[in-house]
């Protein structure tokens, strides 16, 4: 099987990459991405004769699809305000897709190609990462053993005890980070949407080791937009998610500075934008990832609790997911738990194991054992707590 990465050097897509490179049923691996000699350095690095690079432009369709076409699959991980540009050549290149995420707007414009995609005969699953992701799939397998749910939350957190690295760096896309502190969260209560303000709700909650207890708060974010609709059946009536963890509120300084603006500030006699400036700052100074001499070693769980009832009961079916960082990549915990996880689901499509035509999120078109058990095949360790009340 041949499988495209697009933006395949980036904080997260380098740890599908490589994920991909150590499968034994994937035949080829294409690192994609505007940047040539960044992704010649990460194919000589992992140094596998199936993997080989390509060069493309987000930005340019006709580029997409050239690096799409012969693909069995293309992994989308690229900024999410690509995705439905990239989903559309994929269509022309007619290979199956996927990506991380929508931040809840995006993900609900992606589901309108959906029948676009089943009259192809292909598949395009909306977000298979962590969170969205595998947050979906663990969703999908507590609701399944639920005659009704009422309720279903979705908690994330995270641990560093990495030593000796700089005193600031950016494991995954602080454009997105950056947004979910900005554009209002929503949430399904009681059967309806609403806007809540970002980083409101302040919840704490007890996790496993290392972790102990974390502040939790609501941000954007796309399993909102789906569960309603993926759930309807079994009478869902509330959806939620909120994170947390050290260094949030931090960058929420960062936020509020104004760093996360896009509008451009004039500066003597030249405009720019301060987000665009902070990206290239912080390029410069290294902070895109761990330095190359540092091995991280930082902890991510994600949560999901399903609340409804079994035979009458009342049932809390609560399901967690634990990463850590994978050494041997340099990889930290939240890259690792958004490229494996998009590496699964690349494979389980190329394989025909996922028959599901159409736009669908994840929960839609994944079974969860086989899915879950290839986790654990990866030291990833996922455990469920259930409690009953009459």
């Amino acid at each position: 099987m041949k499988i495209v990465v697009l933006g395949g050097t980036g904080l997260t897509a380098r740890c599908a990459v490589r994920d991909l490179a150590e499968s034994p049923g994937v035949s080829e691996v294409v690192i994609a991405g505007r940047n040539l000699q960044k992704a010649e350095k990460l194919a000589e690095k992992i140094k596998s004769k199936k993997v080989s690079i390509a060069q493309f432009d987000a930005t340019k369709y006709d580029t997409i699809v050239k690096a799409l076409k012969g693909a069995d699959v293309a992994i989308n991980g690229v900024q999410y305000y690509y995705n439905i540009n990239i989903m559309k050549a994929a269509l022309e290149a007619g290979t199956h897709y996927l990506d991380v995420g929508g931040l809840f707007h995006t993900a609900l414009k992606q589901m309108e190609l959906s029948d676009k995609f089943k009259k192809a005969g292909l598949t395009a699953i909306l977000g298979i990462g962590e969170c969205p992701g595998i947050t979906n799939v663990m969703a999908r397998y507590a609701v399944d053993r639920l005659d009704s749910v009422e309720t279903i939350l979705i908690r994330d957190s995270w641990m560093d005890f990495t030593e000796g690295g700089p005193p600031f760096v950016v494991t995954w896309s602080i454009s997105t980070l950056f947004d979910e502190m900005v554009i209002p969260a929503m949430v399904y209560e009681n059967g309806q949407y609403k806007e809540v303000p970002p980083l409101s709700g302040k919840e704490t909650m007890q996790f496993p080791e290392p972790f102990g207890t974390q502040d939790q708060y609501r941000t954007i974010h796309s399993e909102p937009a789906t569960f309603p609709r993926s759930f309807k059946d079994k009478g869902i009536k509330n959806v939620n998610w909120k994170e947390g963890g050290p260094g949030l509120l931090d960058v929420k300084t960062l936020v509020d500075v104004g760093l996360a603006r896009e509008k451009p500030l004039k500066v003597k006699d030249t405009e720019i934008s301060p987000r665009q400036f902070f990206l290239k700052l912080l390029n410069e100074q290294n902070m895109m990832g761990w330095p190359e001499d540092i091995t991280p070693d930082d902890w991510e769980v994600t949560r999901i609790i399903a609340i409804g009832k079994k035979n009458g009961k009342k049932i809390s079916y609560m399901v967690d997911s634990i990463f850590r960082s994978n050494k041997k990549w340099k990889g930290a915990a939240g890259q690792v738990a958004v490229g494996v996880p998009a590496s699964i689901a690349a494979q389980m499509l190329a394989k025909g194991e996922i028959e599901t035509k159409g736009a669908v999120p994840p929960e839609i078109c994944i079974k969860p054992e086989p899915f879950l058990a290839e986790l654990t095949k990866r030291d990833i360790k996922v455990q469920e707590t259930i409690k009953t009340s009459t």
